[in-house]
């Protein structure tokens, strides 16, 4: 229901305000109200995460909710106990919007229920509880997993050997993204998983085991590879072993991966190889906060919130919805607006290899490349 706000009206006297104000609807009054802000991330020490969590600190300096809103940011550092712990400290300690990124779908049910009937307003980003008082923000990760799979199955015709890498076992997004892209190679069955294991989501890990597994099966045997994380680490090691024949990989959407699908020769780290590149954007977090701070000024908002996934690639296939690879100089406030946030890569020299670069978006406008490198605020914003 929309709220009533008190100003549509001429007040005459300091009778009728106070009248008119004891019959606003509390959605009203709580527009006027601070408030206290937690977020709990399951996990951190990747430029993902890192990204998340100073884009959340750059939306609570706008000019918007500065003057609105405390922020505190706690990690549970991949322990849903801890995490647990963290939720019902935070209700304890007076939340009105915990924000989070749960490290198990199940676990921590019973303090998100606990904080709901507190009345606390609960949104958790990217993953997801069980537990339906809570609202959701994120992509669809089946076709997280999908997506990308039915690109590589494509791209190979159908079959050839493929390493298999995915995120954080046991978390909902990574299992989710690993049965769906298992899933499609199932129908592709001239198509092997001939080595499957975590990456971490941290592109060190990544390298570390490819490393390994070029090492025990030898770069013929290996046709392709789809993974979680670590498409732009695969890149430097064909680069570094002298290749030129690069194999197709479909990965997660780090900003060196992104320029390696770039035209040989036009950008520092540009191959043209061929690859597919899904984002699960950070900026979902930001998105999350200002979806959680609308619900507490009484606007209505479904429990699910899907937004978008990128589905870059260098080269198209059937049935397979992706995006041109688009490199922007700078990835500013300014330049974004002008190329209506077209912008899917920046240079080396402005973001890291292992960053991943989903970080902006229309439905975010107030923040840019600049708030999740530092969580600073665009001028004016």
């Amino acid at each position: 229901m929309k709220s009533i706000s008190p100003w549509r009206y001429w007040i005459a006297s300091a009778a009728s305000v106070a009248l008119a104000l004891t019959l606003l609807a509390p959605a009203a009054l709580a527009e006027q109200k601070h408030l206290k802000v937690y977020v709990s991330t399951g996990f951190d020490g990747n430029t993902w995460m890192n990204a998340s969590t100073n884009l959340l600190r750059a939306i609570a300096k706008t000019k918007a909710y500065k003057d609105r809103v405390t922020l505190e940011i706690q990690s549970a550092r991949g322990d849903a106990q801890t995490q647990l712990q963290q939720i019902n400290a935070m209700t304890q300690a007076g939340a009105d919007i915990i924000l989070a990124w749960p490290i198990s779908p199940t676990a921590l049910n019973r303090a998100v229920r606990a904080a709901c009937q507190k009345g606390v307003t609960f949104v958790t980003w990217d993953a997801e509880v069980t537990e339906p008082c809570a609202y959701h923000v994120g992509i669809d990760q089946e076709w997280a997993g999908a997506g990308p799979a039915e690109w590589l199955a494509q791209k190979l015709g159908g079959k050839g050997n493929i390493i298999f890498m995915g995120g954080i076992p046991g978390t909902m997004v990574d299992t989710r993204r690993n049965a769906a892209a298992k899933g499609i190679f199932a129908e592709n069955p001239g198509i092997k998983i001939i080595a499957d294991t975590p990456s971490m989501w941290n592109s060190a890990t990544a390298r570390q085991k490819m490393s390994e597994i070029i090492a025990a099966q030898g770069w013929d045997r290996i046709d392709g590879v789809w993974t979680q994380t670590g498409c732009g680490e695969f890149v430097k090691l064909e680069v570094e072993a002298g290749r030129k024949d690069f194999k197709p990989c479909a990965g997660n959407g780090t900003n060196g991966f992104r320029n390696s699908m770039l035209p040989a020769g036009s950008a520092e780290g540009a191959t043209g190889g061929a690859g597919v590149s899904m984002g699960s954007p950070p900026w979902a977090a930001p998105y999350a906060f200002k979806l959680a701070v609308d619900i507490r000024d009484g606007k209505s908002k479904p429990k699910i919130n899907q937004i978008p996934m990128p589905l870059v690639t260098s080269v198209a296939v059937p049935n397979v919805d992706t995006q041109q690879n688009v490199l922007c100089e700078k990835a500013d406030r300014a330049e974004l607006v002008q190329k209506k946030y077209a912008c899917t890569v920046v240079p080396l020299s402005v973001a890291p290899s292992n960053y991943y670069i989903d970080v902006w978006s229309p439905e975010v406008p107030e923040l840019d490349l600049y708030s999740a490198l530092n969580g600073t605020v665009p001028e004016g914003q």
